[in-house]
């Protein structure tokens, strides 16, 4: 699939990525040149989204083991369950996978009859 602006703002949403106001594209989790790599790489938007959700998932799971929460005197600091988090974006990842299948981008045939290829390992 060929990037253009627009795919790559669809693609940002899909992911749950957003440019701060006044910020730029380093402000989030992808570059323009990685969601560029995405939609190059796949067949369909939802195919892309899935791998960014992977991704996503990956970057949480080096984060796995780190403090959730610490008090020093009386102030406290809490994080994010990452396990959570990890299992929520590999959950984003299976649907946009469903998502991608559905579009017909693997299977050929009319609208009447239609075979989807079987997945070869």
């Amino acid at each position: 699939m060929t990037p253009t602006s627009d795919l790559r703002e669809e693609l940002r949403e899909l992911l749950d990525e957003e440019i701060p106001l006044g910020g730029t594209e380093a402000d989030t989790a992808f570059t323009d040149a990685q969601l560029n790599r995405m939609l190059n790489q796949a067949p369909n938007i939802y195919a892309a989204a899935a791998e960014g959700w992977r991704r996503k998932a990956a970057k949480i799971q080096k984060r796995l083991g780190d403090i959730v929460s610490y008090q020093t005197g009386a102030e406290q600091y809490e994080r994010v369950d990452l396990s959570k988090a990890l299992a929520a974006s590999l959950k984003m990842a299976e649907t946009f996978d469903g998502m991608a299948d559905k579009t017909g981008s693997s299977s050929t045939g009319s609208f009447m009859f239609q075979v989807k290829r079987p997945e070869v390992f």
